[in-house]
């Protein structure tokens, strides 16, 4: 499972410094704020964000007419999330960005939901996790091997599933429902067609892997 970290890169600088010149120009989200928290549960066809906003040293939500511009963050975060992504290991599941008007931001990210509504909203008042369908999918995308996939989500989560998206280290590929797809660093290669698996032609241990994840 991958660790909580604070994430840096050239890259990820550049993304602060245009997020927090827009947040705290006039009008916009920060505008005469003293900090602003973004928490952001990225999945690949679904996110949630809460927003904390501090002024005058107290904490509340941001104004429902003001907001990030989508390419500044939302868009922005997913294109972070492919460029973290270490195969067969996996990227991060949430982002939490901090902002200031005056002092550099930062990213941590976690390898995990964050369900609160914000860091301080109401821990009563929390979303359900996400939906299966978008574990499937974004495992699919992000594959993990399933050694990583057992260790972050557990048996149940595995269970669950039924048949989990895994990378078959060896071959570079993200294997699913009898199909498999070359993996690069940023992600499964939707480009190509998916290849048809046959367990019988499956060499060795792979063989078996494929009729225990691929039997009906």
């Amino acid at each position: 499972m991958m660790q909580d970290s604070v994430v840096d890169a050239p890259y990820i600088r550049q993304g602060l410094d245009r997020l927090q010149e827009h947040t705290f120009s006039k009008a916009a989200l920060g505008f005469g704020a003293q900090e602003v928290i973004s928490t952001s549960l990225m999945f690949e066809d679904t996110s949630r964000r809460y927003v904390d906003v501090c002024r005058d040293g107290q904490w509340g939500g941001r104004d429902w007419q003001t907001d990030f511009p989508p390419e500044l963050l939302d868009y922005w975060l997913m294109e972070v999330r492919r460029e973290l992504y270490v195969p067969g290991l996996g990227t991060w599941k949430t982002f939490r960005v901090f902002l200031f008007p005056s002092d550099e931001g930062r990213i941590e990210a976690f390898d995990y939901e964050i369900l609160t509504r914000g860091m301080f909203g109401d821990p009563k008042n929390s979303n359900s996790p996400a939906s299966g369908q978008a574990v499937k999918m974004d495992l699919l995308t992000f594959p993990r091997t399933l050694t990583i996939f057992r260790n972050a989500c557990g048996l149940l989560c595995v269970q669950m599933l039924r048949r989990p998206r895994c990378t078959t280290p060896r071959l570079n590929t993200v294997d699913w429902d009898n199909k498999r797809l070359p993996v690069t660093e940023s992600g499964t290669d939707f480009s190509v067609e998916p290849e048809i698996i046959d367990a019988s032609n499956e060499p060795g241990v792979f063989a078996k892997i494929g009729n225990k994840l691929f039997r009906s």
